[in-house]
């Protein structure tokens, strides 16, 4: 068996330090797999993951694979310019092109249509290369009600659920240098506690699939 995360900054280990480990190795040494690669990019969209995916599936010969996906959060929009992905964020920059799709086009209604639609395909790939995939939110709680999606394979609890943490309600991005024992002292992104805390809600999850 072989363990593959996808995601955004999260599983990625960002604000981590230099000895400190993120959720997926924690889970791949938990779950004793054979090979652990992690495929998550920092500040990607919900989207991005089935980019992550499709590179994936075509660049690999492991077969035999539990796949961990991170949805981030689905307000981040994914276009393309010159054959390069380029992410629209809430927070941080502030250009027109932000301004005008945050102020004119953005809606709760869009985010949640373009995450099942992403959650579809990803279920279906998986489902296509016999893999075991998984689904864990980070501070969102999104309705998944598209016909076919398979709700069975996602954990619970959110992460912010997990760690009691707070959310900015505008940006829909985690609350800023919080105090919080699994967040403290970084800014938008979980410590070594924390990260230890998703790999046992993972593990405990996967373990009764």
């Amino acid at each position: 068996m072989n363990l593959i995360v996808f995601g955004d900054s999260w599983p990625v280990g960002i604000e981590l330090g230099k000895h400190e480990t993120a959720f997926g190795e924690l889970l791949h040494k938990k779950l004793d797999t054979v090979n652990f690669l992690n495929c998550a990019e920092q500040g990607s969209t919900v989207d991005s993951l089935v980019l992550q995916l499709d590179r994936f599936i075509k660049t690999t010969e492991l077969n035999d694979c539990v796949c961990v996906f991170f949805i981030t959060n689905p307000t981040r929009y994914l276009y393309f310019k010159d054959g390069e992905e380029k992410i629209l964020r809430p927070t941080g920059d502030r250009s027109s092109l932000t301004k005008f799709y945050f102020g004119e086009v953005q809606s709760d209604q869009l985010d949640y249509h373009k995450a099942n639609l992403c959650v579809l395909a990803l279920q279906k790939m998986c489902k296509e290369r016999g893999y075991h995939d998984y689904y864990m939110e980070g501070w969102t709680n999104i309705d998944w009600k598209y016909y076919g999606i398979d709700k069975t394979k996602f954990l619970p609890k959110s992460a912010t659920e997990m760690f009691g943490a707070d959310t900015n309600t505008r940006t829909l991005e985690l609350t800023k240098f919080q105090d919080n024992e699994y967040i403290t002292p970084n800014k938008y992104h979980p410590n070594q506690k924390g990260h230890e805390l998703i790999a046992e809600e993972l593990y405990q999850f996967i373990k009764k699939q």
